[in-house]
């Protein structure tokens, strides 16, 4: 495919770019969270991100997998070849489509934690090697979800970017029958953690975390102090403005991040 000759304006152009192109390449994003995107011949099959559990994390600490039989398996495929799925269908882990549910999980959650932060700048390297990857998805289907995500979390609780920086405690209020999802969070909302603490904690999605809190503050179980201020500029992933609030006074314009050549290897991913 012809390259593109213009610098993309922001990450998701640059992706559509790569997309078009039908790159291979690790998508490396500065910032608070950042993370990796991984794309193959152009589409998106993992977003790794300190922000949002990654599959293998979701497995193991949710006790679908144990954590020895995952290495052994993961060993397997590095000295033999063939892919983690099939390895770990073969050893009666997980069915190759359980494995692909979760590993498309984690890219669409990882995609959201992405969104929610300060990307500073970005730069395209040389695709790595991944154990834990899902088939892959074309950058602006991701891109609309991701976007969706922001909009019900919006609705839900006025600012997915607060609460993903709000340390959330559970109220004095008696708590009502709950289901054990909505329990397990009820109880891991010590005042300490934020959702994404509370997600790698109980080794589930950052964003249905989000759903589930949303959910007992509506109860008046859950409250929260003010979030910190955010770190750096705003993403410049896709966002829905809240439209509950009014709208603040115009900013001077902040510089898009600029992509900068690689010269280096991508950092190893989290679930490589």
């Amino acid at each position: 495919m012809k390259a593109a000759n213009t610098v993309p304006r922001n990450l998701p152009a640059l992706l559509a770019a790569l997309h078009e192109e039908e790159r291979d390449a690790a998508v490396t994003v500065e910032g608070t969270p950042g993370g990796v995107i991984h794309l193959r011949r152009g589409g998106v099959v993992a977003v790794d991100t300190p922000g949002a559990p990654s599959a293998e994390s979701t497995l193991l600490k949710s006790g679908r997998v144990e954590d020895s039989a995952w290495a052994a398996a993961c060993a397997a495929v590095g000295s033999g070849g063939g892919t983690l799925s099939e390895e770990v269908s073969r050893r009666g882990l997980l069915s190759q489509e359980e494995f692909e549910v979760s590993c498309t999980a984690a890219l669409f959650d990882g995609a959201f934690a992405l969104a929610l932060g300060a990307a500073a700048e970005w730069e395209v390297r040389e695709p790595s090697r991944l154990l834990v990857a899902a088939r892959a998805f074309p950058p602006h289907l991701v891109t609309s979800e991701t976007t969706r995500r922001l909009a019900v979390v919006n609705e839900l609780w006025g600012s997915a970017t607060d609460l993903a920086r709000t340390r959330v405690r559970r109220t004095k209020a008696p708590a009502a029958r709950l289901l054990p999802r909505h329990a397990a969070v009820l109880e891991a909302a010590n005042g300490r953690r934020t959702p994404r603490d509370i997600a790698f904690a109980l080794g589930r999605g950052t964003y249905a975390v989000m759903l589930d809190l949303a959910h007992l503050r509506s109860l008046g179980l859950v409250g929260q102090d003010a979030p910190p201020p955010p770190p750096g500029r705003p993403s410049t992933a896709p966002r829905v403005p809240d439209a509950r609030t009014e709208s603040p006074e115009p900013a001077a314009p902040a510089p898009l991040p600029q992509r900068s050549p690689g010269t280096h290897q991508p950092p190893r991913s989290a679930t490589a």
